[in-house]
């Protein structure tokens, strides 16, 4: 439905009584026109045109002296002529502006010096003003409408193009990611045969000379062994990155104990560490497989790089109405804050893979993981005395 608002569209609030318009010229020139006739026909000494917004009445154009006009003054939607001054007289005229929707738009309010009211002919002049003044106001609005439908259609093409140009690009990158596992998947998967027969050729080798050769040369052919073994654990790891995104979310009750009971034998634990969990058996319901991965990884990550002749592994449950929170606290030699982000990024360890045996995937892996489903890892640690590793895993 039209509003008074409607018709003013580029008019903009000057103060509490007064508006100034973006008019285009003619709308302008018409105005000054009709201000013109109106203070010539009938000697008028000020005019204006006040328009009937929700809230207030205001000023759209003046000519003249300001016009104060009561509100009670505007109340009435029909013509009014009183007397606001006796010697000399003087007239105000308040005449309602009414559209062909029966909207009343406001007011003409012109003060007038005469010795009498306005003559019937003169009503006719001051009405036949006011259609012309609305013919001007609703040629205007209908330009308007066709103005601000073809934008609107304009923008939802734009729009719809924009949206067509983004599931493009999420087609083209999806296929793309699609290819890379492939490619990862084939490329673990036809490396693992040769690599696996290289290895037996090694220790067949060592096995048949480790008598006959110098200590140099069997160092060499451990060596070469170990890197033939880092090189498997590289390609297991990466094999198991590329398939994160096709990982079975399938839902499971169960409790941190279990988990890591499941954990511990794949992990063969070494009897001198100690891990403590203070879970209290509570049930999670978690996707089984991805969060066990994360579990493993994060574990084993302890395990690995801790340089006490008795490890210690603290595993907390933090209450929380969001997520499972779990704290994995180690006694190891803890991370230096300035390799934070670094450690959650692909092949990235902070020791030598002579010294510690490792793909660098594990953390990359645990993190993209609790990304996939929402939640977040957090690390702590001052560098020197051990480190805490935070999971926020999303609850149901």
């Amino acid at each position: 439905m039209p509003n008074v608002e409607s018709y003013l569209e580029g008019v903009s609030l000057i103060d509490e009584q007064q508006l100034t318009t973006s008019l285009d010229n003619d709308i302008q020139t018409s105005l000054k026109s009709f201000a013109e006739l109106i203070l010539n026909i009938f000697d008028a000494s000020s005019f204006s045109i006040v328009a009937n917004l929700p809230q207030r009445a205001v000023e759209l154009y003046k000519s003249g002296s300001k016009i104060t006009v009561a509100k009670e003054q505007l109340s009435d939607d029909v013509f009014n002529e009183s007397i606001i001054e006796h010697a000399p007289k003087i007239f105000r005229v308040v005449s309602p502006i009414i559209l062909p929707s029966n909207l009343k738009f406001g007011w003409f309010i012109f003060d007038r010096a005469s010795d009498s009211l306005l003559t019937e002919k003169e009503k006719l002049i001051l009405n036949s003003l006011q259609k012309n003044f609305v013919n001007q106001l609703v040629q205007r609005k209908n330009s308007l409408d066709k103005i601000n439908s073809s934008k609107f259609h304009s923008t939802i093409s734009e729009l719809k193009k924009d949206e067509t140009e983004k599931d493009r690009l999420i087609k083209k990158l999806q296929i793309m990611s699609d290819e890379l596992d492939e490619f990862t998947s084939i490329a673990s998967h036809d490396l693992k045969s040769p690599l696996n027969a290289i290895k037996r050729l090694l220790e067949w080798i060592y096995d048949d000379c480790k008598d006959l050769l110098p200590q140099e040369h069997l160092e060499n052919f451990q060596l070469v062994l170990s890197r033939a073994n880092r090189m498997q654990v590289l390609l297991e790891d990466l094999l198991s990155y590329s398939r994160i995104n096709s990982c079975d979310s399938t839902h499971a009750n169960i409790s941190l104990e279990s988990i890591y009971q499941d954990i511990e034998q794949i992990l063969e634990v070494p009897q001198a560490v100690t891990v403590d969990i203070h879970a209290n058996n509570e049930v999670l319901d978690i996707p089984l497989i991805p969060f066990k991965t994360v579990f493993q990884n994060l574990i084993s990550n302890a395990i690995k790089h801790n340089n006490k002749e008795h490890p210690v592994i603290d595993i907390s449950l933090i209450p929380s109405n969001q997520y499972y929170i779990i704290e994995i606290t180690d006694n190891g030699p803890g991370i230096d804050p300035k390799y934070f982000s670094l450690i959650f990024k692909l092949f990235q360890t902070l020791q030598s893979r002579d010294d510690v045996e490792g793909s660098g995937i594990g953390l990359c892996i645990a993190n993209k993981l609790i990304i996939n489903y929402g939640g977040k890892i957090e690390v702590a640690s001052d560098g020197e005395l051990g480190s805490t590793f935070t999971i926020y895993w999303p609850k149901v």
